[in-house]
């Protein structure tokens, strides 16, 4: 009993996400909010609470196991979310069995010459030193393991001898190790850690005595004081806006304020899914450029949601404004929640918004980032939901939970009684250990007053009218509203009672027209929730639904599917060619949506949040025409993962870097889907991937039913700016007899982007046509980023790939 007193008191000095500053920095500190520690809160609601008893008693056990099976030491992140987890359900055998892998842990980063350490700052050791430490405070806060926090401060230590700005000016790749100190600071008061922390923000983008720059990729490329745009690899990026905000926290700097804000302002208005994911590219799991948010071959890693959920919780302790955890939120239901199954042993690590089929968790794969960082924040989810600030508490999150809050010499519970996200009723009783006067700011939500997130990227296509309704002790009180909250400052006595009622409507959402991705779509929301369509529950092809504005939509709770899920139903359209094959016949369709973070639990197959809600965007299956009826093949095979890995030989799954990652390639016959691309970046068509396993040369090829007239062809090349780019030169060759002959061209052959590239020759009979490419080297270099699996190339590599959207004969 006295241990757990003395673990609560440590859990109730410090908290695990935005630690009170020791008493030599406070006077510094701007004047932040602080997080209620999620061991003061107990969550209650069928919602959360199923799925964090799922977390502890499955998904943290089996990874263990899985650590073990493979002979590997489990991942520091999951040492951290076991810290968590003994820290609201103490077991002291399941403890004694994570001792055992924490003592060879420590005994592996605390071996050999310190001398000789940090020589890999591009391989992730100081990356591995940052998750140490957060994880060695979560488990000395949780089980008061003191041999854990020691070897913490010895690390930092040696780091500290080494790095500094009279020693080694480098910084490395990974910037999770700014993190780590700085909860070893909030912890130990050590000014070391801070310093070094601080060092290690502000060094980057510098090239002190000739350090070569990461570049944009690792957020190296400015000081980041001067950095203006959310830019590079995400959850790199992530693990450098956190720390960039807590040290405008305890410095004051102006300029740490600043930067902080011009970031967010760049990802929210211009780079983030509706979804809260970020990441728009595959290859380097990097944000895209401005408005550049491909829903088929979106990256949106689970990590980068995770980084995401943390960021905006930061950035609202700093400024204290609602619209961060709008996003928070919006992250947390459903670009979060999506990483890990119903079950709670498989995992996503890419998060499409749009599937053509094959696409699935798995329990694990390479790098297994994800799952220990997914097992982590479930397990610590109690410390989002409420914040204090002076006489002030916060309301962030409707979780049904239950809480003690220090209230200047007050101890106030709170409890929420809540069917959120299914409904917007959520009642708190307030109850001091002694009448007070105090405020609660209750966050009324972005969604409920018109605004999907706090930028013009997303809006709604019809305002809602529906009014929220607040009432105190059964007395209506006015909202009065104060940066997304609304306070209620009163004089609270024992069992005093708010009841909040926020409409949930079913809302339609549209993106801003710059975002071709999206133009001419619709999506569909209920409260915090994003939804989509499933193959498995709409017997059409989802590409050829349509729904029209005055469509009409109803909800309706469903227990007996996907765990309890309101489901969206409706009557639209299905558009499909006519028994002609050219005239276009209209269906109506009962459309059924599920939230997305449901999806993929019952198979693979078709998925899409964004539908047509314009004509032009329905993808019908091709019309009859010469491509189209002929039999199509390539010097490549037919684009299966085998094909296009060099030397066909593909790794398991779970030692793949990319699981089953979807690029947006596709079967052969995509070329001739008639699929109207946006541009040559399209993210939304599939294209069909060139990668010879040897030189330089690609065929693609069109065998016809019959002998055909022939006289021009236009091709839309795939770049995706990365691997697959523009070829160096290609032509025509049509086939006569046995042999290939030149088609004798009247145009010269493009090479152009986003656009199709036309060639008219003089007319051949013939019963095949062939496209013969020439495909333009990309040389990567060892240590480098590179194909196939965007990871640090071991060895210099030379890439041949190109890729085709569309060929059109004619």
């Amino acid at each position: 009993m006295r241990r757990i007193n003395l673990i609560l008191a440590l859990f109730i000095f410090s908290s695990i996400f935005f630690f009170k500053c020791s008493t030599n920095i406070q006077s510094n500190t701007m004047n932040l909010a602080e997080a209620l520690p999620f061991t003061q809160v107990d969550i209650t609601e069928d919602f959360w609470l199923p799925r964090i008893e799922i977390n502890r008693t499955n998904s943290i056990p089996v990874m263990f196991r899985g650590y073990v099976g493979r002979g590997r030491l489990p991942s520091l992140k999951l040492i951290e979310a076991a810290g968590y987890s003994l820290a609201k359900h103490p077991d002291q055998e399941f403890q004694r069995y994570v001792d055992i892998f924490v003592d060879k842990i420590i005994e592996e980063l605390l071996a050999g010459d310190p001398d000789e350490k940090w020589k890999k700052l591009l391989d992730g050791e100081l990356y591995r030193a940052g998750h140490f430490f957060e994880a060695a405070v979560a488990y000395y806060q949780a089980t008061g393991n003191k041999k854990i926090l020691d070897a913490a401060v010895k690390l930092a230590d040696q780091i500290d001898a080494v790095f500094g700005p009279d020693k080694r000016r480098e910084v490395s790749n990974h910037e999770e190790v700014k993190i780590g100190l700085l909860k070893l600071f909030r912890l130990t008061g050590e000014e070391r850690c801070l310093d070094l922390a601080k060092f290690f923000l502000e060094e980057r983008g510098h090239s002190h005595g000739g350090r070569k720059l990461f570049g944009e990729y690792a957020q190296d490329h400015l000081p980041v004081k001067d950095q203006r745009e959310a830019v590079g690899h995400c959850v790199r990026a992530t693990y450098l806006y956190i720390p960039l905000a807590e040290m405008a926290a305890i410095t004051s700097d102006p300029s740490y304020v600043e930067a902080s804000k011009r970031i967010w302002n760049d990802a929210v208005f211009r780079k983030t899914y509706l979804t809260g994911h970020i990441g728009s590219h595959r290859d380097h799991e990097d944000f895209g450029d401005v408005y550049e948010l491909p829903n088929l071959s979106c990256w949106n890693e689970t990590c980068a949601a995770i980084g995401n959920v943390i960021w905006n919780h930061r950035l609202f302790l700093l400024f204290r404004d609602a619209k961060y955890l709008d996003v928070m939120e919006r992250a947390l239901y459903n670009g979060f929640l999506v990483g890990i199954s119903l079950s709670g042993d498989l995992y996503f690590y890419q998060n499409p918004l749009k599937t053509f089929g094959d696409f699935k968790r798995h329990p694990w794969f390479g790098p297994n980032c994800c799952p220990p960082n997914v097992v982590r924040l479930m397990a610590s989810l109690g410390g989002y939901i409420y914040a204090t600030h002076g006489d002030d508490l916060y309301v962030n999150l409707f979780i049904a939970s239950k809480a003690t809050v220090k209230m200047g010499q007050n101890n106030v519970c709170i409890r929420q009684e809540t069917c959120y996200p299914w409904d917007g009723k959520i009642k708190m009783t307030i109850s001091p250990e002694k009448q007070g006067v105090f405020s609660i700011l209750i966050r009324i939500p972005g969604w409920a007053r018109n605004q999907p997130m706090p930028s013009d990227l997303y809006r709604y296509l019809e305002r809602s009218d529906e009014g929220i309704s607040l009432k105190i002790n059964g007395e209506p009180f006015n909202l009065e509203m104060e940066r997304g909250f609304t306070r209620i400052e009163r004089k609270w006595k024992a069992a005093d009672v708010i009841e909040l009622d926020i409409p949930m409507p079913i809302r339609r959402v549209i993106a801003l027209e710059k975002v071709i991705d999206d133009r001419g779509m619709v999506a569909l929301e209920r409260g915090p929730l994003v939804y989509c369509a499933e193959g498995v529950d709409n017997k059409s092809d989802l590409s050829t639904l349509l729904i029209p504005d005055d469509s009409a939509f109803e909800a309706k709770f469903r227990e007996d599917l996907l765990n309890g899920v309101a489901v969206i139903t409706g009557r639209i359209v299905a558009l499909n060619h006519g028994d002609d094959k050219i005239s276009i016949i209209r269906k109506p369709h009962d459309l059924v949506a599920i939230p997305y973070y449901a999806w993929a639990n019952r198979g693979t197959g078709e998925m899409a949040v964004w539908l047509a809600r314009d004509e032009f965007r329905v993808r019908l299956s091709p019309r009859p025409t010469i491509a189209s009826t002929s039999l199509a093949s390539s010097s490549c095979g037919r684009a299966s993962i085998r094909d296009n890995y060099p030397g066909g030989a593909v790794p398991e799954i779970e030692k793949r870097f990319f699981p089953s990652a979807q690029s947006g390639s596709g079967d052969i016959n995509v070329i001739f889907d008639q699929a109207v691309p946006l541009d040559s970046a399209d993210g939304s068509s599939l294209y069909f991937r060139l990668r010879p396993q040897t030189g330089n040369l690609a065929r693609v090829q069109y065998n016809f039913k019959s002998v055909k007239e022939v006289s021009s062809v236009e091709v839309y090349w795939k770049d995706d700016r990365e691997y697959c780019i523009l070829p160096a030169s290609w032509r025509v060759l049509y086939r006569h007899i046995d042999k290939w002959k030149p088609v004798s061209n009247h145009t010269p052959y493009g090479v152009e982007k986003d656009r199709f590239n036309t060639v008219s020759f003089v007319p051949v009979k013939t019963d095949a046509l062939r496209l013969e490419i020439q495909l333009r080297a990309i040389l990567f270099k060892k240590g480098e980023l590179g194909p196939p699996d965007a990871n640090y190339l071991k060895e210099d590599v030379v890439w041949h790939e190109c890729g085709i959207i569309e060929w059109k004969v004619y």
